[in-house]
């Protein structure tokens, strides 16, 4: 089969340099790593797709691993599309993650005609059997975890075995999680597992890490090869011999101008009143209603928020501001299942490649979900101050879709600024560090038009160049020790390196909690479960009514599952009843006893919980207002 008979269309550059250069330095089924570095919208996830076949010959799985959910979920149908048209046989094509199996399309066989085939895959839902389906898709997560000292780590490993692993947004992880994903890319060296990475803005020392901890399973005695990755371009790396082949500089079918405009955001984030919106937040709304009113036809704004609280009083304030005729689509990851899901496919209706259903004038709001898979494209990008390799993939969102040399793409960076008219780069650093963010915004300071994908590779090196703990800068001190401090966390939860393994106690050392030996680095997770209360008695799943919630477990529980969501543990969950509390006959029932309540009053939208206030909205997500002195 061609490549078009894959995709449905002939491959660009970068995807033609795949399809001649790869058969010539790699042999499919044989150790090696293939890194892939281009510009986002280029097509990485086709290339990586070819890649992963290729590398693994005949009878070899793929698995897919991405940052987070959302991405995961979108992936998931790409994924499906192109295993219907390019497997000679049937598969099944399973999505895996925390949440997978309330999505109504996780598991299903695909036959080469791109039929549906369901009758096996009762099997694979069971629990921790998605993840040896011959296809999978996941979230980073269920990757890490293999490497992880819990329980049926080893049954992860064995199912990844047949599988070349293809890691999406490689770039994407903090330095925790990077010591995971090197432990692992060194399992799966050891394994003679091939691996294809995939990126638009890996630093060049990253690429470099992640290559030398593949090699250390996969050839320990071999002299590590000079690497330096080329941007856009690809690199292989034999997990034999060592031997590194660069495909060179690939021109660009589709380049890229980014005409970045630093705008000063006045105002606090703190809301003066109860249940008021910041005049931060007010102000990045007025100014994207300015700019949607300088545009007299069709025009699509996306704003890119870095919190959910934000997005949520941007969409607030813009339903109130914008213009009759402007639509407010809001994308984030604080959503139910479902919701989740329906925000997902509406907004990539809406701005996708298909642009049946484009609305003609309309303003998206996300957060850092769009910076990730989605494949969006939109006239003009606002978004907040962020790290220069954060701040090119929410460009990377803006006219992605349009062809031509002389692509230009106008990008709003909002940058904080506090009482004394001085950029605030600290607004957001439990996020994002002081240290980032003052040096983006310097590198951003008179620079120009970024060039995509020209500019790229320096600017993201250049954001941290010549950092070291001795330098007098206070911040650049902070996030040094920060970084040093995720990476010795990772030491003890992570089983030994494949080469140091001596006893099979090792790798099935329990000491630690599950909660001790976590994927992502100090985030602690719980499942919340909004009801309502209804004017007869009993608890609803919907706000107006409907479903209601079983008083006992009931055979069929995707109603309950599909309106469960999952977000960060903190203070005001504290005193939630569990669903076991709530209802005492689910206490017996091991799948969702222990999920939170959060019982809306009959006839009113919002609780008091804590001191906090908090409420479910199909649209807006949860919401959560702090006391006006804690905001």
């Amino acid at each position: 089969m061609t490549f078009r008979d894959w995709f449905g269309f002939d491959p660009n550059p970068m995807q033609a340099s795949l399809l001649k250069g790869l058969p010539r330095c790699a042999e499919p089924g044989a150790a090696g790593l293939l890194i892939i570095m281009s510009e986002t919208g280029s097509g990485k996830t086709e290339g990586g797709l070819w890649g992963a076949r290729w590398l693994g010959g005949p009878g070899i799985g793929v698995q897919v691993a991405l940052p987070t959910m959302a991405t995961t979920d979108a992936s998931h149908r790409r994924v499906e599309a192109w295993a219907g048209r390019a497997l000679a046989a049937s598969s099944p094509v399973t999505l895996v993650h925390s949440q997978a199996g309330w999505n109504r399309d996780a598991s299903r066989v695909l036959t080469h005609e791109s039929g549906t085939d369901t009758s096996s895959s009762a099997w694979l839902e069971g629990r921790g059997r998605a993840i040896l389906a011959g296809v999978s898709v996941s979230t980073i997560d269920q990757i890490l975890t293999a490497v992880l000292r819990v329980r049926h780590n080893a049954l992860r490993i064995g199912g990844l075995t047949r599988k070349v692993l293809l890691v999406d947004e490689c770039h994407a992880y903090d330095p925790y999680m990077q010591s995971l994903l090197r432990r692992a890319l060194a399992w799966w060296g050891a394994m003679g597992v091939p691996v294809v990475l995939m990126s638009a803005t890996v630093p060049a020392a990253v690429a470099r890490s992640l290559a030398v901890a593949y090699l250390s399973g996969s050839a320990p005695s071999v002299s590590v090869p000079e690497i330096e990755p080329v941007y856009p371009g690809w690199l292989y790396v034999n997990g034999r011999t060592g031997e590194a082949t660069m495909s060179g500089r690939i021109t660009t079918s589709r380049p890229r101008a980014l005409d970045v405009n630093l705008v000063a955001l006045h105002g606090s984030n703190k809301p003066e009143r109860a249940g008021g919106i910041p005049a931060a937040d007010e102000a990045r709304a007025r100014l994207v209603t300015e700019l949607m009113r300088k545009q007299s036809g069709d025009f699509c704004t996306l704003v890119v928020c870095n919190t959910v609280r934000s997005a949520q009083h941007t969409v607030t304030a813009l339903d109130r501001l914008l213009d009759e005729g402007v639509e407010v689509f809001l994308v984030h990851a604080r959503y139910r299942v479902l919701d989740r899901r329906g925000h997902t496919v509406r907004v990539e209706e809406a701005f996708g490649k298909n642009r049946a259903k484009r609305p003609a004038r309309a303003v998206l709001v996300s957060t850092q979900v769009c910076e990730q898979s989605l494949d969006l494209s939109l006239d003009h990008v606002v978004t907040d101050l962020a790290p220069i390799a954060q701040l090119i993939q929410r460009a990377g969102r803006g006219r992605r879709h349009d062809q031509g040399e002389d692509v230009r793409v106008p990008v709003s960076v909002l940058v904080p600024h506090g009482k004394d008219c001085r950029p605030d780069d600290g607004r957001w650093k439990t996020i994002y560090g002081r240290a980032l963010m003052r040096s983006t915004r310097e590198l951003l300071t008179g620079h120009g038009p970024i060039a995509v994908p020209g500019d790229v590779q320096k600017l993201v090196d250049a954001v941290c160049a010549g950092w070291d703990t001795d330098m007098p800068d206070r911040d650049i001190r902070a996030h040094l020790a920060g970084e040093q401090a995720m990476e010795n966390a990772a030491k003890p939860v992570m089983i030994p390196h494949p080469r140091d393994v001596v006893d099979l106690f090792d790798l099935t050392d329990l000491s630690m909690t599950e909660e001790q030996a976590a994927t992502r680095y100090n985030l602690d997770s719980i499942t919340v479960l909004p009801v309502w209360e209804l004017p007869g008695g009993g608890l609803g799943l919907e706000s107006h009514g409907g479903l209601v919630l079983p008083e006992q477990p009931h055979a069929d529980l995707r109603p309950i599952r599909e309106r469960l969501l999952s977000v960060r543990r903190e203070p005001w969950q504290r005193t939630l009843p569990t669903l076991a509390e709530r209802l005492p006959d689910w206490a017996g029932d091991r799948r969702l006893h222990d999920v939170l309540i959060l019982e809306h009053p009959c006839g009113q939208g919002e609780l008091s919980v804590g001191g906090f206030t908090v409420s479910y909205d199909s649209r807006l997500g949860l919401i959560v207002q702090a006391p006006v002195a804690q905001e």
